[in-house]
């Protein structure tokens, strides 16, 4: 088995994700996963190009309200089961409620806050 090189906490949450891009867009229903404040993994069994840029929107369910976390990205990874997306840039209001999604269900949610720290280093956050 290969060595795990990704260092940012990551947690299981199904949900409906939309991965759109210039020519496509995909749809995956409860098929999130490995969500991070870096990116995400997308069950799917939809093909895009490594590289491809794409937007995000994560739809956050059993809230009284509609809401969706709403991310610029990069397709990082496309293999038989899903797609990785790598997070280029949010609004503030969708980075608030990534940040919550992953400290709300991880199992140390002050790991959260370091990484949150490196992570202003390379994500742009839109105004």
């Amino acid at each position: 088995m290969g060595r795990e090189r990704r260092s940012k906490t990551r947690v299981r949450f199904e949900t409906r994700v939309v991965v759109r891009t210039a020519e496509d867009e995909v749809t995956a229903r409860a098929g999130s996963r490995d969500v991070s404040l870096q990116g995400l993994y997308v069950a799917t069994d939809h093909r895009l190009p490594v590289g491809t840029p794409c937007e995000v929107e994560i739809h956050l369910s059993g809230t009284s309200v509609r809401l969706s976390i709403h991310a610029k990205g990069r397709v990082a990874r496309s293999d038989g089961t899903g797609l990785g997306i790598e997070f280029e840039s949010f609004d503030p209001d969708s980075y608030f409620h990534l940040r919550n999604l992953v400290m709300y269900n991880s199992e140390d949610p002050e790991s959260i806050e370091r990484e949150e720290r490196s992570q202003f280093a390379s994500t742009e956050l839109r105004h």
